[in-house]
């Protein structure tokens, strides 16, 4: 202990005092006992490296000495300098820093009784200072003896005693109420209830009913639609089934374990919004016949039944909606099965219309005098190998014809999921698509069958063509060899 340190010498008016961010200690010593340079040493070397010490000897000729770890001579010259007779007063000052989530309590109950000495609202506005430069949680490492407590967010433990664990996200619930509650001083008081919920305690702890005081008017604060401190009143309204405003005087608020628990139910999992929207449905109705300070387990209850009916009515709008979903899915499988079919139509629409010409062709010939081996004279055969070229062309736009619908099946699949992005969450997402599996198996599945309708449309013309080639009199492929050669002996002649 520091005092410890302080007395280990005779020393006369020993005045200590703790301030949330100042320790103060003041003593005087004989001149003829003045105590040697180490005694000092032993002071500083005490107290945490994060902090700023000041000590400070003036004799009765008002003569100032700082003290320095580097300055033994120094202070040899100033005891030497100074009258047998004279009282040297000491003055200690240490500036406390919050440097990574620690904080020093160098007298554990000078610090509690400063801290009792003040108001409500400036015990907030302290911790809530402190806790800006910790933001996620914050260790008062205590030098002097105590039986360690803490809240979800604040660790009050001997010095050295270890490390300490917490799965509280500060920083994420101050956002999240936030976004849920207006509290018109969250600036200057930016401290919540879990900071002041004791989860470890020891019997006779002085701080208890405090921390329950400011624990449960934060409760109230970020329960309400939006509540304000004004002097030792808060007020605020909540805005459910009706409109409840309330104005509970802070130093006569007595402890209610329930309000803690509505807050700690909004804010933890679900949609903090709808859960909030329910619970002031709820207690503004109850409120119209007790404060809010005096809710009990009934209306929690309430709560929870109203939350539960609810999340029943978003399960049924829920499946509704994936049912929905699956069907669109199931809908545009078939009309990409569909469109591979109509592939198929088309093909077989034009053989039947190629064949069906060549057999008018033919049946023609049987009706006139001229000879069946003759069937396809020169004239025939460039009608016929033009209906080919024909069918070659309407191959053409078919594929094109084909290839926009799929893409057009595609781009509302995709334009789909994303529409449903917000609404449905990931997980949701990737079981109501399959993860896609369905979109890739089709999309593998029409470009085989494309691929097989292509290439037997195209074989289908090759073979056709030379068929009707070979069986031609006046084959073309002769005309253009012939026509080939011509140019070429044109060309040597020149």
């Amino acid at each position: 202990m520091l005092i410890e340190l302080i007395q280990a010498i005779e020393t006369d008016d020993i005045v200590v005092s703790e301030r949330m961010k100042v320790y103060e200690a003041s003593f005087k010593f004989e001149i003829q006992k003045a105590p040697k340079y180490d005694y000092f040493i032993n002071i500083l070397r005490f107290i945490s490296k994060r902090d700023r010490t000041r000590i400070t000897l003036q004799d009765e000729s008002e003569r100032i000495y700082v003290f320095s770890e580097s300055d033994k001579d120094g202070y040899k010259e100033f005891i030497n300098n100074s009258l047998d007779d004279e009282m040297i007063d000491v003055k200690i000052r240490i500036d406390k820093e919050v440097v990574e989530n620690h904080f020093s309590v160098y007298s554990f109950d000078d610090f509690v009784n400063d801290i009792l000495s003040l108001s409500v609202e400036e015990v907030m506005m302290s911790f809530s200072c402190l806790l800006k430069l910790s933001p996620n949680f914050l260790i008062f490492d205590v030098y002097s003896p105590i039986a360690m407590f803490s809240t979800e967010t604040m660790f009050f433990i001997p010095y050295g005693n270890g490390k300490i664990n917490i799965d509280f996200n500060r920083i994420q619930r101050i956002q999240d109420c936030k976004e849920v509650s207006y509290f018109y001083n969250f600036d200057i008081y930016e401290i919540l209830p879990d900071d002041f919920k004791i989860t470890i305690d020891y019997e006779n702890n002085p701080l208890t009913e405090l921390f329950q005081k400011i624990k449960m008017l934060l409760s109230i604060s970020f329960i309400a639609t939006s509540s304000s401190i004004n002097g030792t009143q808060l007020k605020g309204v909540i805005s459910g089934q009706r409109t409840a405003e309330y104005c509970c005087d802070i130093n006569q608020l007595k402890n209610n374990d329930i309000l803690y628990s509505i807050y700690n139910w909004i804010y933890i999992g679900g949609s903090q919004i709808d859960k909030a929207i329910i619970a002031r449905n709820v207690i503004s109705l109850h409120c119209r016949y007790v404060s809010i300070t005096e809710i009990d387990e009934k209306v929690m209850a309430s709560i929870q039944s109203n939350y539960n009916l609810y999340l029943k009515e978003n399960v049924k709008d829920y499946l509704e909606l994936k049912n929905k979903v699956a069907e669109f899915i199931s809908d545009t499988v078939s009309k990409t099965g569909e469109y591979a079919t109509g592939l198929l139509d088309k093909f077989k629409n034009n053989v039947i219309a190629i064949f069906g010409f060549i057999f008018t062709v033919i049946l023609a010939n049987i009706v006139s005098d001229q000879p069946l081996d003759n069937i396809f004279t020169k004239e025939i055969t460039l009608l016929v190998e033009c209906v080919l070229v024909g069918s070659f062309i309407y191959l053409v736009i078919c594929y094109f014809q084909f290839k926009y619908e799929i893409d057009k099946v595609y781009e509302s699949y995709e334009r789909l999921k994303v529409n449903y992005k917000d609404i449905l969450t990931e997980d949701d997402l990737l079981e109501t698509f399959k993860n896609d599996e369905m979109a890739i198996k089709m999309k593998r599945t029409i470009d085989k069958s494309k691929r097989i309708y292509l290439i037997i449309w195209i074989a289908f013309l090759i073979l056709a063509f030379i068929v009707v080639e070979i069986l031609s009199t006046s084959p073309i492929y002769k005309r253009l060899f012939d026509g080939i050669q011509n140019m070429l002996r044109l060309i040597i002649k020149r």
